[in-house]
């Protein structure tokens, strides 16, 4: 299993962004969910840590969970061979944020089909090591 991003022909990934801005204990807590997730997927796959959506317009849908101060939450989707596609991170403080994000989450991979966004894979290691991935 790999991790992808999203990646908008006109900026920076989302998720870099977002990590950016968190503190990092919230950081570090995000990536030891992703390493679980590369591990462990049949463990991490599963509430607490990632809740599926069931509404039928968000059912490709998926949520990574970390709880910390803040509620942070990443969108995410399978893609056909078993890999996962982060999408939109957000810091959840009303329900309202969720469906904006579920909606966000449904533009962006329209934009991925049409070409005017790309994926590519995260590497927490150049982040990590290096700061800001970019």
């Amino acid at each position: 299993m790999k991790l992808w991003i999203t990646a908008p022909n006109d900026g920076t990934p989302p998720l870099y962004a977002f990590l950016d801005t968190l503190e990092e204990k919230q950081r570090q807590k995000i990536f030891s969910l992703l390493a679980l997730l590369l591990q462990t997927p049949e463990t991490a796959m599963r509430e607490p840590y990632v809740k599926h959506f069931g509404i039928e317009r968000y059912r490709a849908l998926y949520e990574l969970r970390a709880k910390s101060r803040n509620l942070v939450r990443i969108t995410f989707t399978l893609r056909e061979n078993g890999d996962l596609l982060f999408l939109v991170p957000f810091i959840k403080r009303h329900r309202r944020d969720t469906m904006q994000a579920l909606d966000a989450s449904l533009r962006l991979l329209a934009q991925c089909r049409d070409g005017s966004c790309s994926i590519q894979e995260l590497s927490i290691k150049s982040y990590t090591n290096g700061g800001n991935a970019t």
